[in-house]
């Protein structure tokens, strides 16, 4: 058995334990969220949707839905969660970048970022996010941005485990939600994974920073960088995503 050894924003879950990711998560526990992300689309265009921009994509499973409505490109950090997301969607165009400084010499009707904001760490990364995707904008397209944490209802301490077994492997998935502070503006994802195969047990920590930042801050940043903005706070985001989530739209 190996010790679990701490490992700070090395993100393993989506590199060398990728895999693992895609045991727990798959396009069809997606559905609800996706659908929800496609009407909020359709009821604040203002140019009709063709072509989208995905930012902080992971593996796909979002676009597994929206890409019976539209032509889609969709970039993430990690090349190993690139390669999942190609098998479940080779109709999709993806590429590797970093998402805050990502810019293509091209332009969407609509940009959406509904998955990844936990992983902006500065008020800094918030503009450049915004202030590139109002650069690959087409006149009259719309930005959407999901944001889950909301220091006012941070679940602090929560701890949620899921169990699943494929093959000869056996899986406990442990998730943890700490933040020594919520005047920093961020906190500790920690996953832990027990992986058991053929009996014998291999244990991995794999410790997450995140950024929290208010409400008013991330409305200020999409203002600052040109956007009309609007904020919206849905009971029904709060129950498919988790309770203080809520969305930004932005519109040039």
């Amino acid at each position: 058995m190996n010790s679990i050894k701490r490992v700070d924003n090395e993100r393993q879950l989506y590199t060398r334990y990728r895999w693992v990711w895609d045991m727990i998560s798959s396009p069809e526990e997606y559905e609800s969220f996706s659908k929800y992300i496609l009407l909020k689309i359709k009821e604040h265009e203002t140019l009709k949707t063709s072509t989208l921009l995905h930012l902080g994509c992971g593996s796909g499973c979002i676009d597994y839905t929206l890409k019976n409505h539209y032509s889609i490109t969709s970039v993430d950090l990690s090349e190993d969660m690139v390669k999942s997301a190609i098998l479940k969607n080779p109709e999709c165009e993806y590429l590797v970048g970093d998402m805050r400084t990502f810019n293509l010499n091209r332009k969407f009707d609509a940009i959406i970022l509904p998955d990844s904001t936990a992983y902006l760490l500065t008020e800094t990364e918030i503009y450049s996010i915004f202030k590139n995707a109002k650069n690959m904008l087409n006149k009259d397209g719309l930005l959407l941005v999901m944001v889950e944490y909301d220091p006012e209802y941070f679940p602090q301490n929560r701890t949620t485990v899921e169990k699943v077994r494929k093959d000869d492997i056996e899986l406990t998935f442990i998730e943890n939600n700490y933040a020594k502070d919520l005047k920093e503006n961020s906190f500790e994802a920690t996953f832990i994974f027990l992986i058991r195969k053929k009996g014998e047990l291999d244990a991995v920590m794999d410790v997450h920073r995140a950024g929290l930042f208010k409400k008013e801050v991330w409305y200020n940043q999409m203002v600052k960088a040109g956007f009309k903005t609007e904020l919206i706070e849905d009971e029904i985001l709060g129950e498919i995503a988790q309770k203080g989530s809520f969305l930004l739209i932005g519109k040039i």
